[in-house]
């Protein structure tokens, strides 16, 4: 009974997501509006003329300003995460803020290498970012802007893999994963390529909120059921001496965290970035989505910063810090992934619908 009902669930969302690319059979691509051009560059870019952006057609002013705050806000974020994560020191307190994944029950790895590619993304995106303000958004800009879509790929990979990557066949995924979409990128023309290249952004950014999302229920069911049990991981003799009641329970010790809540600022952090991308999507002639969609950027980032800051410097009133990963079961990803890519083009289509 249970396989049937993953089979109309997977039946179900491959139905929606067939219907939704029918739609695009009926869309009248000569309505699209023609590329502006690159004022630096003189290159085409992703979007048509546009008030306020790409400096040759009115004061663009405040797009600049708040993407030139948006990046520097994204530096310092990264910054901070890697210094919070890689200052390694071994005394007891620091023990006590090591948060761990746990997938399916049983793998436990700390959230270190999780932790270290938000930091990796936060540099990266800043970076992209930066590049917007040369190159805008184009054919030029995506050696960088791939770098972004391909550490969000590897957040996924890294959940997957229950914090910590094994597998020996990733880098070469995420290499032809890489070369796939720069190329096709590279060779479709207008608007194919920018259309192709935002559903890939679009897509990575809606399995992260879902993943997120699962997350934070599963981890809420599992600290529920397990409150009364004794940690996962083992620590010292010292801990016989009652000192674990002191560190854990006290607040003066340090900052407290309430899981599951934390994992809420991963939802707050993904939702933003991805709300921020579906406006600049739908609303593709207008200056004032484009400003929201690079201060979402701002918001975004810092929340990741700060979950990191939790997650490496807070403790916990629960005995141990876990984080309980999404099940990796074959038919909740593939629906995960339909869903995600199902989510991106509804955006798509619906900009495509309110071009022209």
């Amino acid at each position: 009974m249970g396989a049937l009902k993953h089979c109309i669930a997977i039946t179900f969302a491959i139905l929606c997501l067939l219907i939704l690319l029918g739609t695009f059979a009926i869309v009248d691509y000569q309505n699209v509006p023609e590329q502006d051009i690159s004022k630096n560059t003189g290159y085409p870019i992703w979007h048509p003329p546009v008030d306020g952006i790409n400096g040759s057609r009115g004061n663009d002013e405040t797009f600049v300003a708040i993407t030139l705050f948006s990046t520097i806000l994204m530096f310092l974020c990264g910054y901070f995460i890697m210094k919070w994560t890689c200052n390694v020191n071994n005394n007891y307190k620091n023990k006590r803020k090591t948060t761990f994944f746990v997938l399916n029950g049983d793998k436990t790895v700390p959230t270190f290498e999780f932790d270290v590619t938000l930091g990796v993304y936060c540099l990266v995106t800043a970076c992209a970012s930066l590049t917007v303000l040369w190159t805008e958004i184009g054919k030029v800009w995506v050696s960088i802007g791939l770098l972004h879509n391909a550490v969000e790929f590897m957040i996924l990979v890294n959940m997957h893999y229950g914090g910590r990557i094994t597998s020996s066949k990733f880098y070469g995924m995420l290499s032809l994963y890489v070369l796939i979409s720069a190329g096709l990128t590279f060779f479709l023309t207008w608007p194919y390529d920018a259309a192709w290249f935002r559903m890939q952004g679009l897509t990575t950014d809606w399995a992260l909120l879902i993943q997120f999302t699962r997350t934070y229920f599963n981890t809420k069911k599992h600290i529920k059921n397990d409150y009364s049990l004794n940690p996962l991981i083992g620590d010292n003799d010292d801990d016989e001496r009652g000192e674990r009641s002191d560190v854990v329970y006290n607040p003066d010790n340090g900052v407290v965290v309430h899981l599951p809540y934390q994992i809420l600022i991963l939802i707050v952090a993904s939702g933003f970035h991805i709300f921020g991308n579906c406006l600049a999507t739908i609303f593709i002639e207008e200056t004032r989505m484009f400003e929201m969609f690079a201060f979402s950027y701002a918001i975004a980032y810092s929340a990741y910063a700060y979950f990191v800051y939790l997650d490496t410097q807070a403790i916990t009133v629960l005995p141990q810090k876990v984080i309980h990963l999404p099940d990796t079961i074959h038919w909740k990803i593939v629906l995960v992934t339909i869903f995600s890519l199902t989510f991106s083009l509804l955006i798509i289509r619906l900009g495509l619908a309110n071009t022209g």
